[in-house]
Parts: structure tokens; sequence; C-alpha cells
């Protein structure tokens, strides 16, 4: 795993929740290396408030994250999938032909968003936005589901 630094704690009573791995294998090493236990957490009250689920399968997929957004007509590509690269600059380059003037680095670099965060929403063929797991759970109303290890608390 690269750094500590851009893992994110929730602390409760008992327990705490490690998430934002960059990758499955990411949170199945840490797991190991703290004697922790691998789980799906869900944020779907639209706050910052983890909830134990299921609903993402995410162990059984091996992902980091997934959203579900109340928009049947969006397409979700995610940075960690292997064609996400490939979509975006196909995209982007439709875009940049009609504006004549966007380049794919632009489109990056505007959103001040970290390589591994990325989160690619398209309707009918046609970028929506390029956004984040924490845009996700505040802004657009969708469920974010992430792998997370939790780790006993001692008092």
């Amino acid at each position: 795993m690269e750094t500590k630094e851009i893992l994110q704690t929730y602390k409760f009573d008992d327990f705490i929740f490690v998430t934002n791995f960059k990758t499955f294998n990411d949170a199945e090493e840490y797991a190991f290396k703290n004697n922790g236990e691998l789980v799906e957490i869900g944020f779907i009250d639209g706050a910052d408030n983890p909830e134990l689920t299921t609903n993402a399968n995410l162990i059984e997929e091996r992902k980091p994250f997934k959203v579900e957004l109340p928009y049947s007509t969006y397409n979700v590509y995610y940075s960690y999938d292997d064609f996400f690269q490939e979509i975006a600059k196909s995209l982007q380059f439709q875009k940049k032909r009609l504006e004549d003037d966007m380049f794919l680095e632009d489109i990056w670099a505007d959103q001040n968003i970290a390589q591994g965060d990325r989160i690619l929403i398209v309707d009918n063929g046609e970028i929506v936005t390029i956004t984040t797991k924490e845009r996700i759970k505040y802004l657009m109303g969708g469920h974010l589901y992430e792998v997370a290890v939790k780790l006993s608390r001692t008092k």
C-alpha cells in the first residue's frame, strides 16, 4: 500500500472503520497486517455516517468502492476499472471535436480530483461530470459503498 495518509477513519464506541483504500488488495493487506475484518460499509443517509451493509457485493466482486445514483439513465465508470481511461479519452475526444478547444488534460486538471478517486458519470454517451466519492455522498443524492477494515477499539 502506498501511504496511510489517504486512509480515513470512523470511530465508534467499540470499533473503528478504516476506509478510502485505493485498491481492494490494499484493504486486504491492511486488514491482515492490523488483525482487522474486511467489511462493506455504505453511506446511504446523505451524510457521513457509515453503516455495515452488503448491498454492493464489494467483497465478492473485489472492488474498493461503488456508487448508486438515483438517475436510471446514468452510467457510472470508476477509475479502478480497466476501461475507464479508454472511455474517458474517447468521450473527451468527442467533446473536444464539438467545442474545438478542450484538451483532456484540462478537464482532469480543472476537477482537482485525486486519480484513484475519479468517477465518470455519463448520460446517453455524454459526460455529465467527473466527480468524487465525497461529492456523490453529499451533492448527487447517491449512495456510496466502500470496502473497509473493521478494527477493535481499545479504550
